[in-house]
């Protein structure tokens, strides 16, 4: 009777627990440096096309913001101020906050902007140009002798968002741009949007780097997992 007992508590407790994450409809979740982060209160607002979504816990504040409400991913951490993550806390006076911002650091993401003439597929490939130095890549090319894949090899350091890359060989007139870097970079997805009820949703991650320059506060913080649901959006103010 005992062992039934002690296995029906801890069914409960299981299903307790289960129920604890289950997602709040609306709510914002995610992963905060890998521990479970929830926002007690969550709402949207779209200014000129522009949305910005405002989730809130005791002391912390984080704001998701894109260039339009389509459906679709949302590069961080790039030249386009207006996709963007930050956040931020205050306690005892003291504020930290994170923001996805331009800064020096090894690359994350590359997009090809000229495909170039006289290349092969090649791996280890050095290349030039930059605000950093150290990165190589691999990269495959078509018949024509034009880049049509590049993936990064060795990141580098010191590159910033909206730096143009050359790759070496061929006729030296392949180039990609650095879109971000690895300690500010991810991405906001859009994957529904609601404009009779005004309700959105989707998902996020993001590293965002410390903005404020606090001494006191880690130099990077990370999202992962993060979710939002029939998120209302209000007027705007």
């Amino acid at each position: 009777m005992r062992k039934f007992l002690s296995l029906i508590a801890i069914t409960f407790l299981m299903m307790s627990c289960s129920e604890d994450v289950k997602f709040n409809d609306p709510g914002l979740q995610g992963l905060k440096n890998d521990s479970f982060w929830r926002a007690a209160d969550v709402r949207a607002y779209v200014t000129d096309g522009k949305l910005t979504i405002e989730a809130y816990a005791q002391y912390e504040v984080l704001t998701l913001g894109t260039s339009s409400t389509n459906l679709g991913k949302y590069k961080l951490g790039s030249t386009n101020s207006s996709n963007f993550a930050s956040y931020a806390t205050t306690f005892d006076d003291v504020a930290i906050e994170y923001a996805t911002i331009p800064t020096p650091g090894p690359v994350s993401t590359v997009s090809l902007t000229n495909v170039g003439t006289g290349y092969t597929d090649a791996t280890s490939v050095a290349t030039t140009g930059g605000s950093g130095s150290g990165l190589s890549v691999n990269i495959k090319a078509n018949a024509n002798g034009g880049v049509t894949e590049v993936t990064l090899l060795s990141r580098g350091n010191g590159y910033m968002a909206g730096d143009i890359v050359t790759i070496t060989g061929g006729n030296l007139n392949s180039k990609f741009r650095v879109v971000n870097v690895q300690n500010s970079n991810g991405e906001i997805e859009i994957t529904q949007f609601d404009n009779v009820k005004m309700t959105i949703s989707g998902k996020f991650k993001f590293n965002a780097v410390n903005s404020n320059n606090n001494p006191l506060s880690a130099d990077v913080v990370n999202f992962q997992s993060g979710e939002f649901y029939n998120v209302q959006i209000y007027p705007s103010i």
